[in-house]
């Protein structure tokens, strides 16, 4: 009799264990997520450079043979690395400075011509603190956990004002 009250017991223990453990979870991912929301472009810029060292140490970032307006700042850098390295990530977001009516598709459009490498290089994303800043949000975002209809949500809080001002 007493392995029978043990075992109800013993399953709520883990169960409880488990409610925990992804509660705490959760709340340090909306910590990171948040924090990633109001951070400067300037740490933007080295954390997203970090995690591209990270993801990608040996890489050889001359064979991208990118233009001289992409190396007009540390963050339009970047935010072209990002697009070379993750065009999968940018293709799920609109961009917040409403290039949608140049006919961009994605924020990806924004690094590289209809969203293709192979197509070359848009020089939009180097002028616009909106895009590269985008894309940085992104990468960190990313290597948070952060689902995509997460990232959609913080671009929109993100850019509330210019959504209210300019539409969606």
């Amino acid at each position: 009799m007493k392995k029978i009250t043990l075992i109800p017991f013993s399953l709520f223990v883990v169960v409880l264990f488990f409610a925990l453990v992804q509660t705490s979870f959760a709340a340090q991912s909306d910590e990171a997520f948040t924090r990633v929301l109001n951070t400067s472009m300037a740490d933007l810029t080295e954390e997203a450079r970090q995690i591209l060292e990270k993801r990608y140490p040996d890489e050889n970032w001359e064979q991208y043979d990118f233009p001289s307006y992409v190396y007009t700042s540390d963050a339009v850098e970047t935010g072209y690395k990002i697009a070379v390295k993750e065009p999968e990530l940018l293709r799920n977001f609109k961009c917040y400075c409403f290039c949608d009516a140049m006919g961009h598709q994605s924020l990806l459009w924004c690094f590289l011509k209809e969203g293709k490498l192979e197509k070359g290089f848009d020089d939009h994303g180097a002028d616009c603190n909106v895009c590269y800043g985008q894309a940085m949000m992104a990468l960190l975002w990313d290597e948070a956990g952060a689902p995509v209809e997460r990232m959609q949500q913080g671009f929109e809080k993100k850019f509330e004002r210019l959504i209210e001002q300019f539409g969606k």
